[in-house]
């Protein structure tokens, strides 16, 4: 056969497969119903005692003449071993007296999904969960401090931030103030995007680093303001040696 034929002979199998497919599955749901319909066969309604109960699902039905839904497997049917009344479990009925696991007529699928058992669950889930955020919100009040009324005006050491400043970046800061404030256009960004493509993965001399303004002193600042929001932002670290040298070291 050509590949072609193959090919054509491939799909037309699982064509074929799947119509089998879909025909069994509409068969079995057939089946579940009339298995449903047999049981439940001159069944009383416990409401109205009428022969008029149907299968809504797994496990559950109603009366169609008042309405009334039940578990038929609690209601009709008994322990196959000493006759006693049926208990619902989670995921399945259990006869208390045997002790024992009890397949439901009224059940077509192997599980028994209790809705009210998992209902109850999910609103004690929630309720404990409401509970934890209340204590916590509680125990946060219970930190605060007390709001902060300054009886002087505030100092922020701007001279000493001065100092700080020089001892790190090298430069003293006195003598260029005009120029920064002459040079409105630091592109934060730019200087970002240089110093992040040199120092992924490796690590870096902070005075290695190429200039991208013609005043070597304006572009060391710069450098430095970059590198220390790039520091905060956690894009690298910034290392000082002892002898004074700054190195960049990528993440």
């Amino acid at each position: 056969m050509k590949n072609n034929e193959i090919v054509e002979a491939r799909e037309r199998m699982l064509q074929d497969a799947f119509l089998v497919e879909a025909r069994v599955a509409g068969l079995m749901e057939k089946v579940r119903w009339l298995c449903y319909a047999v049981v439940l066969f001159q069944k009383e309604c416990p409401g109205c005692g009428s022969q008029s109960l149907e299968m809504l699902r797994d496990s559950w039905c109603q009366c169609r003449a008042c309405g009334h839904e039940c578990d038929p497997t609690l209601l009709f049917q008994t322990c196959p071993d000493c006759d006693s009344r049926l208990t619902k479990r989670i995921y399945h009925y259990w006869c208390p007296h045997c002790r024992s696991t009890v397949r439901s007529f009224y059940c077509f699928e192997a599980k028994v999904f209790d809705a009210d058992y998992f209902c109850e669950m999910m609103r004690e889930s929630r309720a404990r969960k409401e509970t934890r955020i209340e204590e916590l919100r509680t125990l946060l009040a219970g930190t605060r401090s007390s709001p902060l009324i300054p009886d002087c005006p505030m100092d922020v050491g701007f001279s000493e931030l001065q100092g700080d400043l020089d001892r790190v970046v090298g430069i003293p800061f006195a003598g260029f103030t005009d120029t920064i404030l002459k040079r409105p256009n630091f592109d934060m960004d730019l200087y970002r995007r240089h110093i992040l493509g040199l120092v992924q993965g490796c690590v870096v001399n902070f005075d290695g680093i190429s200039a991208l303004v013609q005043d070597a002193r304006l572009d060391r600042v710069f450098r430095f303001i970059a590198a220390v929001f790039m520091d905060q932002d956690g894009l690298l670290e910034i290392h000082q040696e002892a002898d004074g040298r700054i190195r960049l070291h990528g993440r």
